[in-house]
C-alpha cells in the first residue's frame, strides 16, 4: 500500500523553525489537535473512590478489524463506558464498543494489544478494578478475544488471567515470547505492595496461561515493595533471549536478564540510577545509532526535591547503561508520565515526547540534533497540551507516512494530535511483519529486529509491543528516510537466527515483510524448490542485499553455508 506524501497544508508564522531555530531546516514540524475532527472525543473521569485515580489514563493501538488502517481502544475511567474507535479511512472515526461487546463501564487501568493466540486478529489485554457500579475488586481483569467478526469475548477467566493480583490494583500487561515456541506469553505488573503484584505468564497455545513466576527465578528477584507500573519484554543484549524491564515507583524499577533456559537474572545493577527514578513510563530504540538498544524512563523532577528527573539510559560496547538524561537535555520535566521515542520530522532521528502534569507546563516534544543532544521544541510546533497527561501513545492513524499522537488525559479530554509534517525532505518507511506463514514465530513478529540502510546510514527498529504508561501504541517499525526516495535494503532478523532482506524499497509506502514458511524458501513462492537455489545464487553473483544472509556487508562462504543450512532445515 503507498502512501501518498503529497499533503501540503497553510500553516501560520508559529509554524516556524522545529530545528531548534538555529537554521531553516527541509522539514518543518507542526501538530494540529485534531480530536473533533476525527471524532475521538473523550474525557476521561474516574470515580473518587477509585484507587490512584490520579495515576491513570490509557487506551491501545490496534487494527482490530484488519483493514489496514489504525484503530484506537479508549479506557473512560469508569463514569462512563469505554470506547472503541474503529479508523473510517477518511481521517475519522466511528465509536463501535457498543456492537464489538466492550462498552463497559469499569475502574478501567492500563490497555494493550496483541494477537495473544495466533489467530491473526489483535486482541486486547486491560488491567481493570472491576464494574464501576461496585465497590474496586481484584480478579476482573480482561482478555477480549477478537472474534474476527466485529465483535470481542472476554476470556480472561477462562484463561486464567481474570485474577493476576489479590489486590484490587493490577496495573498492565506486555507480551512477548520469552520461550521462543511461537506464542506470546504476558507479564503483568500491579502497584500494590504485595509480592505477587508482578507476574510472569506462560501461553499454553491453547488460549489459557500458567503464572510461572516462581519457576522463572522471578519471585526470589522481585521485592515485595517493587510497585509495578510499565512492564516490557526486550531482548536488550540481542543475545537471543528476551529481557524484561519492570518500571515501577519508588525506586523499584528492575531489569531481568533472559537466561537461555527460561529463567531469569538481575541485571539492574548494571542499568546506572535505575534505582533512584520514581519510575512511570517507558520508551526503547537505538537513540544514537550504534546498533545496541537503549531506554527512556519517565519521573519526577522538581528543583527544590531531591528526584530524579526523567532518565536515559544508553547501552555501552561491554552491555551495561549508561545514564544521561541531563547532559541530553532530557531530564527537567516536571511530574511525567508516559513517554515516546519516534523519528517525528523523518531526519532519520529518534526524537523523544514525555507527558506530564497539568503543572502549567506542556506536554514536550524533544529533538533529536544528533550526539544524544535534544531540544525541547513544543511551542514552535503547536504542540500545546497542557493538561495531566497519562498514557501517550504514537500511530499514523490517517496512513501519510508521518506518526501522529495521543496523550490520554487524567480526569480530562484525551488530546489527538495529528502530525502536519511538510517540507521537502520528510520521506518515510513503515515495515510491518507477518509471521503467519511460519507459526514457530510469534504474531506480527514480535522481537525481531528491523535494520534499514540508506544514504550510507543503517538504523534499527526492534518489534517489541510498544507498552507505556497505562497505554500501547503503534507494532509497527517507522523510519525517517530525509531526502532519500528509497531505503538501499530492509533486513528482518526474525527470531530464531533467520532472516529475510527486501533490497531497494521505495519510501512513503508501508512495506509488509512476510516470514517464508521455510527458512529455506529464498524466493517466497511458498514452496521448496529448485527455484530458491537458482535465485538465491543469481542473487549472490548479483551481490544483492538480499543475499547476504548474516548482514556483515559481504557475500561470502558464510552466506553459501548459511544457505545450505537454512534450506537442509539443520
Amino acid at each position: 500500500m503507498t502512501i501518498s506524501m503529497g499533503r501540503v497544508r497553510a500553516f501560520s508564522a508559529s509554524a516556524l523553525l522545529c530545528s531548534c531555530g538555529m537554521s531553516v531546516c527541509a522539514q518543518t514540524l507542526f501538530f494540529t489537535e485534531v480530536s473533533d475532527q476525527t471524532g475521538i472525543v473523550v474525557n476521561q473521569e474516574t470515580p473518587v473512590d477509585m484507587p490512584m485515580r490520579l495515576v491513570m489514563a490509557g487506551g491501545a493501538v490496534g487494527d482490530f478489524n484488519s483493514d489496514g488502517w489504525q484503530d484506537l481502544f479508549v479506557l473512560s475511567g469508569g463514569v462512563e463506558p469505554d470506547h472503541l474507535f474503529i479508523n473510517n479511512g477518511d481521517g475519522t472515526f466511528t465509536d463501535r464498543a457498543a456492537e464489538w461487546g466492550v462498552a463497559l463501564a469499569h475502574f478501567g487501568v492500563a490497555a494493550t494489544c496483541a494477537d495473544f493466540n495466533g489467530d491473526g486478529w489483535m486482541d486486547i489485554s486491560v488491567s481493570s478494578m472491576g464494574p464501576s457500579a461496585g465497590l474496586p475488586s481484584a480478579g476482573q481483569n480482561m482478555l477480549y478475544r477478537n472474534n474476527g467478526d466485529g465483535t470481542f469475548t472476554d476470556v480472561a477467566v477462562s484463561a486464567g488471567v481474570a485474577m493476576r493480583v489479590q489486590a484490587p490494583d493490577s496495573f498492565a500487561t506486555a507480551f512477548g515470547d520469552y520461550d521462543n515456541d511461537g506464542d506470546l506469553d504476558m507479564f503483568s505488573t500491579a502497584y500494590t505492595l504485595a509480592h505477587q503484584g508482578n507476574r510472569l505468564w506462560r501461553n499454553n497455545g491453547d488460549e489459557t496461561f500458567t503464572d510461572v513466576t516462581a519457576i522463572a527465578g522471578l519471585d526470589a528477584m522481585i521485592p515485595e515493595s517493587a510497585s509495578g507500573y510499565v512492564p516490557s519484554f526486550i531482548d536488550l543484549d540481542m543475545d537471543g533471549a528476551l529481557d524484561i524491564i519492570l518500571i515501577g515507583d519508588h525506586g523499584t524499577s528492575m531489569v531481568f536478564k533472559g537466561n537461555s533456559s527460561g529463567t531469569f537474572s538481575n541485571f539492574t545493577s548494571s542499568v546506572s540510577r535505575l534505582n533512584t527514578a520514581n519510575g512511570m513510563g517507558l520508551a526503547i530504540g537505538d537513540l544514537n545509532g550504534d546498533g545496541r538498544l537503549d531506554f527512556y524512563i519517565s519521573s519526577i523532577y522538581f528543583s527544590f526535591l531531591q528526584t530524579s528527573g526523567n532518565l536515559l539510559f544508553i547501552q555501552q560496547a561491554n552491555g551495561t547503561f549508561q545514564e544521561r538524561a541531563r547532559l541530553s537535555g532530557v531530564n527537567q520535566c516536571g511530574y511525567s508520565w508516559g513517554v515516546l521515542m519516534v523519528d517525528l520530522d523523518h531526519d532519520g532521528l529518534e526524537d523523544l515526547v514525555a507527558t506530564k502534569n497539568a503543572d502549567g507546563t506542556p506536554t514536550q516534544i524533544f529533538k533529536d540534533l544528533g550526539g544524544v543532544q535534544f531540544v525541547d521544541i513544543s511551542g514552535p510546533c503547536g504542540f500545546n497540551h497542557f493538561d495531566g497527561g497519562r498514557g501517550l501513545v504514537n500511530f499514523d492513524y490517517d496512513n501519510d507516512g508521518d506518526e501522529d499522537i495521543v496523550v490520554f488525559t487524567n480526569n480530562g479530554r484525551i488530546g489527538v494530535w495529528r502530525n502536519d509534517l511538510f517540507g521537502d525532505d520528510i520521506n518515510s518507511l513503515r515495515v510491518n511483519l507477518d509471521t503467519s506463514a511460519r507459526p514457530t514465530l510469534a504474531p506480527e513478529g514480535y522481537h525481531s529486529v528491523v535494520r534499514l540502510s540508506h544514504g550510507g546510514a543503517t538504523h534499527m527498529q526492534v518489534i517489541d509491543g510498544a507498552t507505556n504508561h497505562c497505554s500501547s501504541g503503534e507494532h509497527g517499525a517507522h523510519f525517517g528516510l530525509g531526502a532519500d526516495t528509497a531505503a538501499d535494503w530492509v533486513r528482518v532478523e526474525w527470531r530464531d537466527g533467520t532472516s529475510t532482506t527486501v533490497a531497494d524499497v521505495a519510501a512513503n509506502q508501508v512495506l509488509t515483510v512476510r516470514a517464508p514458511f521455510h527458512p529455506g524458501d529464498f524466493n517466497g513462492d511458498d514452496l521448496l524448490d529448485l527455484s530458491d537455489i537458482t535465485d538465491f545464487v543469481a542473487a549472490f553473483n548479483a551481490r544483492s542485499p538480499s543475499a547476504d544472509l548474516n548482514g556483515d556487508g559481504l557475500h561470502s562462504l558464510n552466506d553459501l553455508s548459511t544457505f545450505v543450512r537454512w534450506y537442509l532445515g539443520l
